[in-house]
């Protein structure tokens, strides 16, 4: 849904405890919610151009979903990129909310004033709670997820962060809810994955609750698994990454899996000191194991393609038996029982070669690897740790392309 032409449709709460329907607000009810909360300041251009592939996936994904976003709205920091995002999308996002305090932001097309800042025009709808400061509106804005989200899944997706996420997190946290730490955006997000806020009330909520942790460097994919597992869930569902279970019958076109954390993606809240090692296996040896990974799959299902079609092949060639015996004085039931024994034989064969162990044992290889590199003491210095990656870097080319024998 693209923004109205004249920038977000402008709705004001009497006073910031207002009770909250959607319908009054012109949101949809029943819909689930992804809340992008961030500090209200601009970002690092480089930190910029590192999220902004990101968010794009979010409002994707979001779209797909039929989810409401939810932003500060201001036309700075995290609200400005996602913005940016949204005309990426070419009018294909999802709905976009602002909620800010109204004396911060410049509504109705009026001309900033000292301390104010300009409304995102790309926002569907923005919300002004009565308030001088940022944090004035995260009561509002967790109503608004309630009025929206009822009984549909709402996910925080946290970069960097300040007081007034903190806030925000501590009543999100406590209702249960799902939250992904975006790692390396520095803020409150830095502070949850480092355990500094380990003895604080925040800290306590996020090691209980259910809490996915992707490094920003490690791309939309991861992003993206965690998304899909929250949005396409029921509310309250935990956050984990489920084994899809097999199939009974193989499909003709294989399909190949999305990629699935390695760990669990809230492992990094309770062994803070691993974080570096977890993100550099991520980015190092999680791509190449789950290319083994979907080869090995794709394998497997063509063995177990051809054993059904052998199957099949034996049954016919019982079938038509019968019928040979039933028509004595035809040929032709027995021309087609030699030739489907044949092809039940030829079938049986050629099945027990076409799941190719190959890509198992490369994939085995590179998932001890990534336990491997997470058991290795921190490095000393950065020197070190620069030749660690680099070792890494040629384990995993080795586990890859040498026999397997070698590898």
């Amino acid at each position: 849904m693209s923004p109205a032409a004249g920038g977000p449709r402008v709705r004001r709460l009497a006073h910031p405890d207002a009770d909250i329907r959607a319908r009054a607000l012109g949101l949809p009810r029943g819909r689930p919610v992804v809340a992008l909360l961030g500090s209200p300041e601009p970002l690092d251009p480089e930190l910029s151009a590192t999220v902004l592939p990101v968010l794009r996936t979010v409002l994707s994904e979001a779209r797909r979903a039929g989810a409401v976003v939810l932003t500060t709205g201001a036309d700075l920091g995290v609200a400005h990129l996602t913005g940016l995002a949204s005309e990426a999308l070419d009018g294909a996002g999802p709905r976009l909310v602002g909620i800010a305090p109204g004396r911060l932001v410049a509504a109705d097309d009026a001309e900033p004033r000292p301390g104010e800042l300009p409304l995102n025009q790309r926002h569907d709808t923005a919300v002004l709670v009565p308030g001088s400061r940022w944090g004035d509106e995260v009561p509002a804005l967790l109503r608004v997820v309630d009025a929206v989200a009822r009984k549909r899944p709402a996910l925080v997706v946290l970069l960097g962060g300040d007081e007034g996420a903190r806030a925000a997190l501590v009543e999100h946290l406590g209702h249960d809810r799902p939250l992904l730490l975006l790692a390396g955006t520095g803020g409150l997000a830095d502070e949850l994955v480092s355990g500094a806020l380990a003895d604080e009330d925040i800290g306590v909520l996020a090691r209980a609750g259910q809490v996915a942790v992707v490094h920003v460097d490690e791309g939309p994919e991861r992003v993206l698994a965690v998304l899909r597992g929250v949005l396409g869930s029921k509310a309250g569902t935990p956050l984990r990454a489920d084994v899809p279970t097999l199939a009974l019958w193989p499909r003709l076109r294989f399909r190949a899996p999305d990629a699935r954390p390695v760990v669990d993606p809230g492992f990094v809240l309770d062994y803070p000191l691993l974080a570096d090692a977890i993100h550099e296996a991520n980015e190092v040896i999680a791509p190449a194991l789950h290319e083994c990974e979907v080869e090995s799959l794709r394998a497997r299902e063509r063995g177990r393609l051809l054993a059904s079609a052998a199957i099949l092949a034996g049954f016919a060639t019982t079938s038509f038996a019968a019928l040979q015996v039933w028509l004595r004085d035809v040929p032709w039931p027995g021309v087609l029982v030699a030739v489907a024994g044949a092809a039940a034989a030829v079938l049986a064969v050629v099945s027990r070669g076409a799941d190719d162990v190959e890509f198992r044992s490369r994939a085995e290889l590179l998932r001890a690897l990534y336990f491997d590199h997470l058991s290795t003491p921190p490095p000393k210095n950065e020197a070190e740790r620069e030749e660690r990656v680099r070792a890494l870097v040629t384990a995993v080319a080795r586990h890859r392309h040498e026999p397997v024998g070698a590898a």
